[in-house]
C-alpha cells in the first residue's frame, strides 16, 4: 500500500509539474508579447509569437519530463 501510494503521489507532482509549467510558459509568453506590442506598436505579432514560442517549449518540457518519469517508473 506504501509503494502504491508513493508512486501516485509522484505521478500527481509530475502532472501538476508539467500543468503550472505549461501554463506559466504560455501565460509569460503571452503577457510578455502584449508588453512588448504596446511598447513597439507591433500588435498582435508579438503576442502571437511569444505564445507559440511557450507552446513548443512546453511541449519540449512535457517531453523531457515524461521520459524522466518513464526511465524512474521502469527502474521501480
Amino acid at each position: 500500500m506504501g509503494e502504491s501510494r508513493r508512486t501516485v503521489l509522484r505521478a500527481m507532482a509530475f502532472g501538476t509539474s508539467i500543468a503550472t509549467t505549461l501554463a506559466g510558459l504560455v501565460g509569460g509568453g503571452f503577457f510578455l508579447g502584449r508588453f512588448l506590442d504596446q511598447r513597439l506598436g507591433t500588435e498582435p505579432w508579438l503576442s502571437l509569437l511569444l505564445m507559440i514560442l511557450g507552446l513548443v517549449l512546453g511541449g519540449c518540457y512535457l517531453v523531457v519530463t515524461l521520459r524522466k518519469f518513464g526511465v524512474m517508473d521502469d527502474k521501480e
